[in-house]
């Protein structure tokens, strides 16, 4: 059986729900038609009589030909899960991969007390000890027989020391006991808390990083108050701009502000029979592989392209007819 979606923290991607329990993975395994089931769900599947195909495809399958997905593996057990026994106040987030040690050593275990058979979180065990009347009738029933000592878990205690004394030192051992385990937990949830701040200090961290990436990219690459597409200087640098981010526009320059400086250079220089043409040519080629723009101002942007190749064409020609008439 997988490990139940409501136990991790967040959402989890449909993709890593066994199709049989519909539960996350466990232990997660892969078919030769590609489809990932629990271990232990896809051998109960395959384990029952006459039944060798997929339970999602029925492609026929056997436990020959499915395979551990080790990836899958190792990206759910990364992920942040409550503890089993959150119902009974374990506050705890941890690593699905180290939820079993935390299990071994959690207060909020729950435990049945030997004396009256009540069931108590683990942590509440020394204490309730002390007050069960069920293990102080043991002690007074034990002083009165002739076995030369009497046993309280692990400890033997000598008939010499009279009931207050051993009563003395039990309580001295169960509060200590308690307060180890109540040390531990703490210590678990303070590592919990520390995950979580290490986790929003290393986002916060990438963040400034972008930023600071961004402002030194607009300090050194673009000015918003340089006057784009109204100089012949200006296609060069307009078309390096492009070039320089063309599969990912900075979020710091306005589309709409640089495709008017496109048109300015389109509409100024196009036609101004120098070689600004072919600059306004470049422009326009690195505008429309780019990813700066819309739908419809790559359209505009292509019309502009097919638009000054058709007028180069017709100069070309012209020049070749000129030279013939002479």
């Amino acid at each position: 059986m997988g490990y139940g979606i409501q136990r991790f923290i967040g959402p989890v991607d449909p993709n890593l729900i066994c199709g049989i329990c519909s539960a996350v993975l466990e232990d997660a395994v892969l078919t030769p038609c590609g489809h990932t089931f629990c271990l232990c769900c896809i051998t109960t599947w395959l384990g029952r009589p006459s039944t060798d195909t997929c339970p999602e495809c029925r492609s026929n399958v056997s436990m020959e030909n499915v395979k551990p997905v080790l990836s899958l593996r190792n990206l759910i057990n990364g992920f942040d899960v409550e503890c089993d026994y959150n119902d009974r106040g374990c506050k705890v987030i941890i690593k699905l991969d180290r939820l079993k040690g935390h299990l071994e050593t959690c207060g909020y275990v729950p435990i049945e007390c030997a004396g009256c058979n009540s069931t108590i979180s683990r942590f509440e065990l020394a204490a309730h000890q002390i007050r069960c009347e069920a293990i102080a009738n043991s002690v007074r029933d034990d002083e009165g027989e002739s076995d030369t000592s009497i046993r309280l878990g692990n400890i033997r205690f000598s008939h010499t020391l009279n009931s207050a004394d051993i009563s003395e030192l039990i309580s001295k051992i169960a509060s200590l006991e308690f307060q180890v385990k109540t040390l531990k937990r703490d210590l678990q949830i303070t590592e919990s808390k520390n995950r979580v701040l290490e986790r929003e200090y290393r986002k916060t961290k990438e963040e400034l990083q972008q930023k600071r990436s961004e402002l030194i990219e607009l300090n050194s690459d673009y000015d918003p108050d340089y006057e784009y597409g109204y100089t012949p200087q200006s296609i060069a640098k307009l078309s390096f701009l492009i070039a320089r981010y063309l599969l990912k526009k900075p979020s710091y320059i306005d589309r709409d502000k640089i495709f008017s400086a496109v048109r300015r250079c389109y509409d100024k220089y196009a036609r101004c029979g120098s070689e600004f043409e072919h600059d306004v040519h470049m422009l326009l080629a690195t505008a429309f592989a780019s990813n700066w723009f819309t739908e419809s101002y790559k359209t505009t942007i292509h019309y502009w392209l097919q638009s000054v190749v058709r007028y180069r064409q017709i100069v070309t020609s012209s020049s070749k007819y000129q030279s013939l008439v002479k």
